[in-house]
């Protein structure tokens, strides 16, 4: 659920175009939309074409990082999808993320903006760019062969190209149809109750000293009760699955259909379009849908101090 999109192309590549035309705005950090919060747009005399451009400033690069960094991270924190528009075409500037990758637990996903353009492509597109966001052709060029000269991605970061992108966003539902049965291990059940661990069996706790005991084998699910777990212990906030061919969703609260708007069937797998939504917000306490678009289970339905298996 934890997930960075960095688009990566050079100047005309489409990277603004594609933001805009899947409703991305409200999402992404634009480097360009920064610097043009740090300093206003400069003139550049084109001699080739006798054209005066407006252009966004270069010197306020070393303070627009910063702020790049800093704002990155800050969603990082908190668990929310980032989606980083800059042009990425030095490896270097994806093994910058590394560090958080790996200490806020995310997946890194590169979507690749320049896998069907030509140079003479993104010169065209730059020239038709009256507005500021016209580049110096000589930085389209070298931004192209940079690109060329560092086209593989590091190992630990994934390439997606812009129609995967929503795919990418979306939560599959897990088939358990192979397990024999499915049991919740809800709050307040006593340890001497505990279930016998068993490999046939898939389990979701919602108890700590459970989790403690069993949270790190692959049939264990932890299930976070509040925002503090779900954000800074990095336990989900829900976990939908198929199980003898019906569906399901676990959860500590009730999740509203509006958050899993829209339900599609993707190679005869169900996918949840939550991707977007913030993790905190599935920790609200508010009313279920009537009637529900999956059949869901959640501490408020569950005894707190029984097991309930899922048959």
């Amino acid at each position: 659920m934890r997930k960075i999109f960095l688009l990566r192309g050079a100047p005309g590549s489409g990277k603004s175009s594609f933001i805009a035309r899947h409703h991305l705005q409200p999402y992404a950090i634009s480097r360009d939309q920064i610097r043009l919060l740090l300093a206003n747009l400069t003139y550049f005399y084109e001699e080739d074409t006798d054209c005066l451009h407006q252009v966004i400033p270069r010197y306020a690069n070393k303070q627009t990082e910063r702020l790049v960094d800093y704002l990155v991270e800050e969603k990082m924190k908190r668990g929310e999808t980032v989606i980083v528009d800059s042009t990425h075409v030095v490896s270097d500037s994806i093994e910058h993320y590394k560090p958080w990758v790996e200490r806020y637990r995310y997946e890194l996903f590169v979507v690749d903006l320049m896998y069907h353009k030509s140079l003479r492509n993104l010169l065209n597109r730059n020239q038709v760019r009256r507005q500021y966001d016209w580049v110096k052709p000589d930085v389209v060029r070298e931004m192209y062969l940079t690109y060329k000269d560092n086209w593989r991605v590091p190992e630990w970061a994934r390439v997606v190209n812009p129609n995967q992108m929503g795919n990418v966003l979306s939560q599959k539902e897990s088939d358990l149809d192979h397990f024999a049965h499915v049991i919740a291990v809800p709050d307040k059940v006593a340890e001497a109750d505990f279930p016998h661990v068993h490999i046939s069996n898939f389990y979701f706790s919602f108890n700590d000293r459970f989790t403690e005991k069993y949270g790190t084998y692959r049939n264990v699910i932890t299930i976070g009760k509040t925002e503090e777990e779900v954000i800074k212990e990095f336990r989900l906030p829900y976990f939908v699955f198929k199980f003898h061919h019906k569906h399901f969703l676990i959860s500590a609260y009730p999740i509203r259909n509006e958050l899993l708007d829209p339900i599609k069937k993707v190679k005869g797998v169900w996918t949840y379009s939550t991707g977007l939504v913030n993790l905190a917000d599935f920790m609200h306490k508010v009313p279920q849908s009537r009637p529900q678009h999956v059949h869901q289970f959640n501490l408020s339905k569950l005894h707190s101090e029984r097991l309930l298996h899922i048959w």
